[in-house]
């Protein structure tokens, strides 16, 4: 099972330009946290929380005090990274607040390496990608498994679908198809490391009609069949 560490940085503490198989999540304690990727420099104050990418160059550094929290790269989904790195910084709401201090609390007491940490995580996770998303992203993540239109998607966002098409490449970072079919892999990814079930009834658990269509797909998204994709995740497990 995959660990997520924390760290505290203190002030004028610098860290040099390197790159990682992890990501990071910041929570500012005092004063601001900078970061800098792609070219790009960010700030992060106490009323906010940020994000640095799995695998990619980054430096920082910290003015006062803030946790670090580091993310494994199969923690973070494929459909939501050009998400959250487009949306490095955010504001932390008043629904986000109390599991911040949980967040907090929890290292506090427990320490930084415990498996709280890892469910506090996965539900911050959601409230980040969901929150400030089009509708028609939630209305994919949430239906998934149904027959879902691009010009169905569109009207939900009351614009014509070749004007939605472009704002929603331009918002996620896929085409609305593109971002239908990884939805769908991650979701199929899931249920085949986690139950037995046969691939076609994987394939109509996800949005497909026959296993051949769903098995061309899933190959042609991961490089292998759903069998091949179970085989090798069984086999990591037993040696985990």
């Amino acid at each position: 099972m995959a660990a997520i560490s924390v760290y505290t940085f203190n002030t004028n503490q610098n860290v040099q330009t390197h790159r990682h198989s992890h990501g990071h999540i910041i929570i500012t304690l005092e004063n601001e946290f900078y970061f800098r990727f792609f070219d790009a420099d960010h700030y992060v104050g106490t009323k906010e929380i940020g994000f640095i990418p799995p695998d990619v160059e980054h430096d920082y550094s910290c003015s006062g005090r803030a946790l670090t929290l580091n993310i494994p790269a199969e923690m973070v989904k494929a459909v939501d990274l050009v998400f959250l790195t487009e949306h490095c910084v955010r504001e932390i709401s008043e629904e986000l607040q109390p599991l911040i201090s949980l967040i907090k609390q929890e290292v506090r007491t427990n320490g930084p390496q415990n498996d709280s940490l890892r469910y506090l995580f996965y539900y911050l996770y959601d409230k980040l990608v969901d929150d400030n998303q089009m509708r028609a992203v939630r209305y994919i993540r949430e239906h998934y498994a149904e027959d879902i239109s691009i010009a169905g998607l569109a009207e939900m966002e009351n614009y014509n679908p070749s004007y939605f098409a472009a704002l929603f490449k331009q918002e996620v970072g896929y085409i609305p198809s593109d971002y239908i079919r990884m939805v769908r892999m991650e979701k199929a990814k899931e249920i085949l490391q986690t139950t037995r079930y046969r691939v076609i009834d994987v394939a109509m658990q996800v949005g497909y009609t026959n296993a051949s269509s769903f098995t061309r797909m899933f190959r042609e998204t991961t490089g292998m069949t759903p069998n091949q994709f179970r085989r090798l995740q069984k086999g990591q497990g037993t040696k985990q």
